[in-house]
């Protein structure tokens, strides 16, 4: 065998060295000089070189084979020439996680998820006893603020329109639980009717009681019945409502002054510079029943429902045919309950009075101490000497030509219907003595000649 390795140079084909092997001995003999050793070599030259190793690292010993080679030792191939392993350079193999490895692994990640959903609840819970307590105190007005704060109401606000101004403006907090507790308390029934207005609220009031404030029928324990006498002011109306604790006068001014109410009549007014109220005349005198501490809007719309009833088709049509506006009727008719000692003396009172605006050339001015007066005890205690004085000399009759401005009271029907109708006479002057009796006269030389009689009357009492 070694005869016939030896006839070959190293670098023989395996392939054909192994097949040369194979054959027997005899077939070999027989053959060896047939066989075309250039051939082999040039083959095998042709061919990749292997080179036969022995991994001893594969070996497997075991103590019970008394260390001897297991069967699972094994034979691969390389190419020639062998080549060193880099065994920095060779990528590690990764190895297979241990169950330990494992179940610390899930672990971290069970307790990182615990965590998570601990935090979640404690967010949750934490948010809705705020949610609570908050709704809680919107509704019960437990532990909230006095402060007040002023809101403005459309005009025709629904339901939902008061529930977003007040969470606006900061007086509710939690708008849905307001809205459930409001809506089962049927306080978004259609028959419940909301007011514009200017509203004085605050959140000690509850959801319940700013929402009655803006009612059309605010619910109330308490009620207080009183009466306000024809001829009353601005300033006497509003003194009375707060003595009685209907509401203060400072809120009831300023709702005369920032609220559209919604009546026609209202509507058709000229808000001038030179007229002092623009609702004065039109808070009507009557008896009412009002609750306590109620809205300025609701009070005054009180005053302004009655007289938009009590203004009749009639009574416009009157004007009409007379030649004057609504508003210059209430003029007329404030300045006629200011100087008729009574319901009895009115036309006559106004026959004077139509009977100069109509000759203005001859009567230019109206003549009536009446509108002096008003400026001086009623409006100047309220806006002060300054603009006390530019209001004097605006309704002054004695020196202002025509009508002041605006009416200087509230008149009753009487006074009224005594503009609309005045007698028929040609009087153009009228004077009384301390005891209310009236002396009308004609001309300049009869009105001095009364003065005269009604100095004696007041004398011989």
């Amino acid at each position: 065998m070694d005869d016939k390795k030896n006839e070959f140079d190293t670098d023989v084909d395996l392939d054909s060295l192994i097949s040369y092997f194979s054959k027997d001995e005899k077939s070999n003999a027989e053959n060896k000089m047939s066989i075309n050793k250039e051939a082999i070599k040039k083959t095998s030259q042709e061919k990749k070189k292997f080179v036969v190793h022995i991994d001893e690292s594969e070996l497997n010993y075991s103590e019970s084979n008394n260390n001897k080679p297991s069967d699972n030792s094994s034979v691969y191939f390389s190419n020639y020439p062998k080549r060193k392993t880099n065994t920095q350079n060779k990528a590690p193999t990764a190895a297979k996680p241990s169950s330990q490895s494992v179940k610390k692994k899930v672990k971290s990640v069970g307790g990182n998820f615990a965590v998570i959903l601990f935090a979640c609840i404690i967010l949750f819970t934490t948010l809705t006893s705020y949610v609570s307590i908050s709704g809680l105190n919107d509704i019960l007005a437990i532990n909230t603020s006095d402060v007040v704060i002023k809101v403005e109401i459309p005009e025709d606000p629904t339901y939902d329109d008061i529930l977003d101004i007040l969470h606006d403006n900061d007086l509710i907090k939690q708008k849905m639980l307001c809205n459930m507790f409001a809506k089962f308390r049927h306080y978004d029934d259609e028959d419940n009717k909301y007011l514009s207005g200017v509203y004085y609220l605050n959140r000690s009031m509850g959801i319940e009681g700013m929402l009655n404030k803006c009612m059309a029928a605010p619910e109330s324990a308490e009620t207080v019945t009183l009466g306000f006498p024809e001829g009353w002011t601005i300033k006497q109306i509003f003194e009375k409502l707060e003595k009685y604790d209907v509401c203060k006068t400072d809120r009831l001014y300023s709702a005369l002054t920032d609220v559209d109410y919604e009546f026609d009549f209202v509507r058709s007014l000229t808000a001038e510079e030179e007229r002092y109220q623009l609702l004065e005349g039109y808070i009507f005198p009557d008896t009412y029943n009002f609750y306590l501490d109620a809205d300025a809007n609701y009070v005054i719309r009180k005053f302004l429902s009655n007289f938009n009833d009590r203004w009749t088709d009639e009574y416009q049509a009157r004007a009409d045919k007379l030649g004057y506006t609504m508003d210059e009727i209430i003029i007329i008719a404030s300045i006629i309950q200011k100087e008729a000692a009574d319901s009895s003396q009115m036309k006559a009172v106004s026959s004077v009075i139509h009977n100069r605006l109509k000759n203005s050339v001859k009567f230019p001015t109206l003549g009536c101490d009446s509108t002096a007066i008003y400026v001086s005890n009623y409006v100047k205690p309220v806006v002060g000497g300054t603009k006390g004085n530019y209001y004097l000399s605006k309704y002054d009759t004695a020196a202002n030509k025509g009508l002041p401005p605006g009416p200087i009271c509230n008149p009753g029907v009487d006074a009224i219907e005594a503009a609309l109708y005045p007698s028929d006479t040609s009087y153009y002057y009228f004077l009384h003595d301390n005891s209310g009796k009236i002396y009308m006269a004609r001309t300049q030389q009869e009105h001095e000649s009364n003065y005269v009689l009604a100095i004696k009357a007041n004398n011989a009492d």
